[in-house]
């Protein structure tokens, strides 16, 4: 295990460095949306309006993690991905079959704790990847079922998160994302987590800040997404001001995210080269590839490839799209999907980028975006 370990973050490391000079020949990162089925109804998202069909089936699923083993870090997102009956399956298929896997990360609402917490389980000690879960959580109790739009949200929320922490080989955190609904009030939700989960330490809580995004979240016609850039930005802070500077290379990620983050919130630039399509892209229930969450330029379909990646990684219209995201020429966001693999592709990068937004941007006052998925 430990050698099969040192392995895979050897081969990762090894695409972040090449990453600094050309786009990889496979991603480093995937964020997969499994579903956009969810039950909850947040006023952040209009996932929960879709009614989907002919996502992915099982087999889909299956072949595309047999035919793509190469990924090193995976967002298994939704929707509710646990609205899934076959979610236990696909997770024991991707932590066995792919090798190179070094962390794999998951979104919930918190609703289902036992199939949340049976699949989990299930997985947990099998393959070699460091596996995250977080829960989402909106405010403290009253707040967070009022955004989130289910009566008792907030309770399961907890819950989940206490039958994570007792499953060892899973880390579970809190996930909050900073909206219009909730700006300034960080700290008073950390709080109410705490009281319910007394050992719960700010390691285990993660902020980030709405986004709008037409092809995902739909919520483009939504008023009031985005929160006030000086109140995310006093939340921010004091974030980090709890956080204080813990050691080891996810702590410095993370500092570097956030710091970042209070860089975009002040200018609504992304803050240096993004890496979308150079080291990670965003897959869909239905299996379209886009570059990320918010720039809603489909590159390809997996369904006409035979459910393999590479052609169209490796194709004209992903070469375009990159060469686009790398000019500034997209919707501008620092979102936490895309961040990671471009803070780590400009590691040896002098950050000395000042793309301009996208001439869209200028009729579009909501379009400063960050994200978690939930």
């Amino acid at each position: 295990m430990v050698t099969s370990r040192v392995v895979s973050y050897a081969a990762a490391a090894g695409q972040v460095l090449r990453a600094h000079a050309r786009p990889l020949d496979s991603p480093l990162k995937l964020t997969f949306a499994l579903t956009y089925w969810c039950q909850y109804r947040c006023k952040t998202c209009n996932i929960w309006q879709r009614k989907p069909v002919d996502e992915l089936s099982t087999q889909e699923v299956f072949d595309f993690i047999d035919r793509n083993r190469q990924i090193s870090w995976l967002d298994l997102t939704g929707g509710e991905i646990f609205l899934r009956k076959d979610i236990g399956e696909i997770l024991e298929r991707l932590v066995v079959t792919w090798k190179r896997l070094v962390i794999l990360h998951f979104p919930t609402n918190g609703f289902l704790t036992d199939a949340i917490a049976r699949s989990a389980a299930r997985i947990a000690g099998k393959g070699t990847a460091q596996i995250i879960v977080t829960v989402s959580v909106d405010g403290d109790e009253a707040l967070n079922d009022e955004l989130r739009g289910i009566k008792g949200g907030f309770r399961r929320q907890v819950e989940t998160f206490r039958a994570l922490r007792s499953i060892r080989g899973i880390r579970p955190v809190f996930g909050m994302t900073l909206s219009a609904g909730n700006a300034g009030r960080f700290e008073e939700t950390f709080r109410a987590c705490q009281r319910e989960c007394p050992e719960l330490t700010i390691q285990e809580f993660h902020l980030n800040v709405a986004q709008i995004s037409r092809h995902y979240y739909g919520n483009d016609v939504n008023a009031g997404v985005v929160p006030d850039a000086a109140s995310a930005r006093h939340d921010l802070r004091r974030y980090q001001e709890l956080r204080g500077h813990p050691i080891g290379p996810g702590a410095w990620l993370e500092d570097q995210y956030l710091r970042h983050l209070d860089e975009y919130l002040s200018t609504g630039h992304t803050p240096m080269p993004c890496h979308s399509l150079r080291s990670s892209c965003f897959i869909d229930p239905w299996g379209t590839v886009y570059p990320c969450i918010t720039y809603d330029r489909p590159v390809g379909s997996l369904r006409d490839t035979g459910m393999e990646l590479a052609p169209i990684w490796a194709g004209s219209n992903a070469r375009a799209r990159q060469t686009e995201i790398w000019n500034g020429d997209c919707p501008q966001c620092w979102t936490a999907c895309e961040a990671y693999p471009s803070i780590l592709g400009n590691l040896l990068r002098p950050v000395r980028w000042h793309a301009a937004p996208r001439a869209h941007r200028d009729a579009n006052p909501e379009a400063p975006c960050t994200h978690e998925p939930t």
